[in-house]
């Protein structure tokens, strides 16, 4: 991941731009739209769900939520019923198809990870992993 030193030789003091060009390399590695695949992952893991708490909870626009779930419906990924108690709302589920698509595509995140981040060592990993989700405000991994 090296870049011409001339043209960014201080920007990498800041760390938001660090991470945002591990975060580019991460995109060029795996090739594919990361966002969908958060909200995959975020509906798989959160029963009863509507397109207003995907939105809320991810921090998208509700008109991009609604062109996301859109598409994820047109690829059979997702599946949007009326909410019973009120018809304005609509509940998400993850299909079985997205379920396969969230495994594939977490493998493929998880190997161009480990090559992106391969200068650092395992433990410098886990420190960088700690230290943005403290950044974050987010909880310690659950122990599995």
């Amino acid at each position: 991941m090296s870049t011409n030193s001339n043209s960014v030789r201080g920007l990498p003091r800041y760390p938001v731009y660090a991470l945002g060009r591990l975060t580019k390399a991460l995109h060029t590695e795996i090739g594919i739209p990361l966002r969908d695949h958060w909200v995959l992952t975020f509906i798989a893991e959160n029963a009863d769900l509507t397109q207003k708490k995907v939105g809320d909870a991810l921090g998208i626009d509700r008109s991009e939520v609604v062109r996301l779930i859109d598409a994820l419906e047109r690829a059979d990924l997702v599946e949007r019923t009326r909410d019973g108690k009120d018809r304005r709302k609509y509940r998400l589920r993850i299909t079985e198809a997205g379920r396969k698509q969230c495994k594939r595509t977490d493998k493929i995140i998880a190997e161009a990870t480990a090559r992106v981040l391969a200068p650092l060592d395992a433990d410098e990993q886990a420190a960088l992993h700690r230290l943005v989700r403290t950044a974050l405000d987010e909880p310690p991994p659950a122990a599995s």
